[in-house]
């Protein structure tokens, strides 16, 4: 089970609390008798109706607003104390070069620069919001209940069609589009 070093932080007890708390949600999701182990468990909460949020990007120069981002979209929840979290971060960012047709969007759980150098580190270039102080109850109107990171949430012309909690991989991302393929005409 992963968990974060217990050195000193320069940034002090309250980042070294929601590091704290965003590792033992990661931790969660690896525990051996997980949602894996538990169908029941396994199973998200429906999407509330109406799902919807405007927040301001990583840079704080605009804000976005996911119901008006047009055909597919990815909108995923991560943080950087996560380590399933950064490892899909290269797979998402494939995601939005190829020509899927899809759009990624990462809201952060962490303070902005705090995402702003994890991306970097990880050579990320998708549009990322800050998730602010309402991202858990943003995650549970999604069906998210555990407030475990990874999420994921996928969009259809603004409307949610798809929700998915833990790590993407190579084999899960694709079954998960397919949820919310546009229809055959």
């Amino acid at each position: 089970m992963w968990a974060p070093s217990s050195t000193s932080d320069p940034a002090g007890p309250a980042a070294r609390a929601r590091r704290r708390a965003a590792a033992l949600l990661c931790a969660a999701l690896l525990a051996p008798l997980g949602a894996a182990a538990d169908p029941a468990r396994a199973a998200a909460a429906p999407i509330a109706p109406g799902w919807d949020f405007t927040l301001p990007t990583l840079e704080g120069d605009r804000f976005i607003t996911a119901s008006a981002q047009p055909g597919l979209v990815l909108v995923n929840f991560w943080g950087v104390d996560c380590p399933p979290c950064l490892a899909e971060l290269p797979l998402l960012q494939r995601l939005a070069d190829a020509a899927s047709g899809w759009r990624v969007l990462l809201v952060a759980t962490d303070p902005p620069a705090e995402a702003r150098r994890a991306l970097q580190r990880w050579r990320i270039q998708l549009p990322g919001v800050r998730g602010g102080p309402g991202v858990a109850a943003l995650m549970r109107a999604a069906g998210n209940a555990r407030g475990a990171l990874p999420f994921t949430v996928l969009l259809r012309d603004g409307a949610p069609c798809a929700q998915h909690s833990g790590a993407l991989d190579e084999a899960s991302l694709p079954a998960l589009l397919a949820r919310c393929a546009p229809p055959l005409q």
